[in-house]
């Protein structure tokens, strides 16, 4: 008898699709013997390069990050191909669509939920790095020399997640006042190549977001933005470094860390910055090394809980005209927060600007059209 064949859906970003691998596990479970099909975008392929539990990746080049006429699309035609046979089960996790209406102010949370299924195997993110990948980690922190410092500080600092506003220059001035100690280090993560005349502030940019996982096991202190090395840091194949988190906590899919590390169990070390400047933050840091606990009382700033993606989200179903998604959604976040009024007012405004932003965006694509012509 064939194996069974299982297809997830989750095509961005390497967060996100770093949570679903903990979904790839499950489902290697509760369809023992199953083929899985991962279907990804190719610019997050690599994330999942190597995962145990996946038999096969499907590049999926035809919807671009947040495309969601191509998503909805592409999805029409895989419902159609598990019709005709070509899937037994399909999951959609991505949060796209009518999958948006899983969101509850957590990405792994509404991610989890897209699997319909409950996660008996835990939240860790699966990462299997290569023998390559750990040697090229290992060779970056001998020619740099990091054993030689007490403190080795990994800075992610160009969030493709959009959950921070932090700029390069910001990362440089912060970088160049902690490096005021001899004993520190620290290492500019991004795909920007940095140069800068101190030595110990040394470029990222020539390890892959895999290797600086495998750079992880020698660094002592995270400074992030809720971004894929953030939570590549918490995988099982990185090392969990106490962490200060430079945060937005209004952009659109807010995601801080301390909600995602409270809902699934993680006992992380985090402080989180909301309202921070250059020497608030490097003092923040300053102080967490050398007393992690004294720091967090000291800087932690709570997130503020708001419903303004509700807005968008209510927006995008409608112009669907998916009432049962936004019925789920107002149920998903009842059962999530109680009733809680700002968001019944989000849900409102949500309907309330629903024909005037319609026709703005028509509007504006009639225009374009016209001037493409």
């Amino acid at each position: 008898m064939a194996p069974t064949k299982v297809l997830l859906v989750q095509l961005f970003s390497n967060g996100d699709c770093l949570y679903a691998t903990a979904i790839a596990k499950q489902i290697k479970q509760d369809f023992p013997g199953c083929r899985l099909y991962w279907a990804i975008s190719p610019a997050c392929k690599s994330i999942i390069a190597g995962n145990p539990y996946v038999d096969e990746t499907l590049e999926v080049s035809s919807v671009a990050k947040n495309d969601e006429f191509a998503f909805r699309k592409f999805i029409k035609q895989v419902n159609q191909d598990k019709r005709l046979g070509k899937w037994d089960e399909v999951f959609i996790t991505h949060i796209m669509g009518a999958n948006q209406a899983n969101y509850d102010g957590s990405i792994r949370s509404a991610i989890f939920r897209g699997y319909g299924r409950s996660i008996t195997v835990g939240a860790t993110i699966v990462l299997q790095l290569t023998e390559k990948e750990k040697e090229n980690a290992r060779q970056f922190a001998f020619n740099h020399g990091l054993s030689d410092f007490r403190n080795v500080i990994l800075f992610e600092f160009a969030p493709q997640s959009g959950q921070s506003s932090i700029t390069h220059e910001q990362a440089i001035l912060i970088s160049e006042k902690l490096v005021t100690r001899d004993d520190t280090a620290i290492i500019l993560s991004s795909s920007r190549k940095i140069t800068h005349e101190n030595s110990r502030i040394i470029d990222g940019s020539v390890l892959t977001i895999r290797e600086t996982a495998a750079l992880t096991h020698y660094c002592s202190f995270l400074i992030g933005c809720s971004s894929g090395i953030t939570w590549l840091s918490t995988s099982d194949g990185a090392k969990r470094l106490p962490m200060a988190q430079l945060l937005d906590p209004y952009t659109k899919w807010v995601n801080p860390p301390s909600r995602d590390f409270k809902r699934f169990g993680l006992d992380i070390m985090l402080i989180e910055l909301i309202d921070f400047d250059i020497d608030k933050a490097a003092a923040c840091v300053n102080n967490a090394m050398n007393d992690f606990e004294n720091a967090r009382v000291k800087y932690n700033q709570e997130i503020p809980l708001h419903f303004r993606t509700t807005r968008s989200i209510v927006y995008n179903l409608l112009c669907y005209l998916e009432f049962p998604a936004i019925w789920k959604h107002i149920l998903i976040n009842n059962q999530t927060y109680g009733f809680n009024l700002s968001f019944y007012k989000e849900v409102a405004m949500g309907f309330m600007i629903f024909p005037f932003r319609l026709a703005k965006n028509l509007f504006v694509k009639r225009i374009l059209k016209a001037n493409a012509k």
